[in-house]
């Protein structure tokens, strides 16, 4: 007699899902939320980005805030820690080297700023205040008095209000990164990585030239 076949029995419960799904998910996350603000993001969107079934997103992360949340602090934790990581390098700061750090930083994370960007714009609840105070314990507040201190020790050129160095110094390092496409392709600039580390270079000269005393400067005021 030929042997009976047996019938598969299919698996009780939530069919297994593959290690991926959950990588996909925060990856769909990232590319749509740099484009797009938060409460324009659907769920569905996002499942479908990632060829997964929306439910997953509920199944990994309880809510689309949930997988905003983990999306963002996967994000912040490997550059949080490249920033702490140039800070233990740099044994004496400078406007120049603190840009040029940063520059070398985001040529490698180029939708990190525009995370940061959209997260500080979002409405205020109790669950946004708190990514958003994980937003701020990345600004380099030590790093940024460094204006107040060269004004104090006659190194920025005269006439130069610290606060408003401060202001031009994140200007010169955030806006390349948040410069809207179309912009972009009116000027017809492609921001690769080589051309930002050459940008960035370029930037540290304005700094250098256009607030920071020369020595013949230094030398007058001794």
């Amino acid at each position: 007699m030929p042997k009976k076949i047996m019938p598969v029995k299919k698996p009780v419960g939530r069919p297994a899902v593959k290690a991926d799904n959950r990588c996909a998910l925060i990856n769909a996350a990232k590319t749509l939320f740099v484009d797009n603000d938060y409460d324009k993001v659907s769920i569905r969107a996002i499942a479908a980005k990632a060829k997964v079934d929306a439910s997953l997103i509920r199944y990994y992360f309880q809510s689309k805030l949930g997988l905003f949340a983990e999306m963002l602090k996967e994000t912040i934790e490997p550059v949080h820690a490249q920033l702490n990581n140039s800070k233990e390098k740099s044994t004496q700061d400078s406007p120049e080297k603190i840009l040029l750090a940063f520059y070398k930083i985001m040529s490698q994370n180029p939708d990190f700023p525009k995370l940061i960007f959209r997260t500080a714009s979002l409405k205020t609840t109790k669950k946004n205040q708190e990514l958003q105070a994980n937003l701020l314990s990345l600004l380099p507040k030590n790093r940024l008095t460094i204006f107040e201190k060269m004004h104090q020790q006659n190194r920025l050129q005269q006439g130069i209000d610290p606060m408003c160095a401060k202001m031009s110094f994140i200007s010169l390092m955030v806006f390349p990164f948040l410069m809207p496409d179309i912009f972009k392709q009116a000027l017809n600039i492609k921001t690769s990585a080589e051309f930002l580390q050459h940008l960035a270079k370029q930037n540290a000269q304005i700094l250098r030239h256009g607030l920071i005393a020369n020595e013949s400067q230094l030398s007058q005021d001794a």
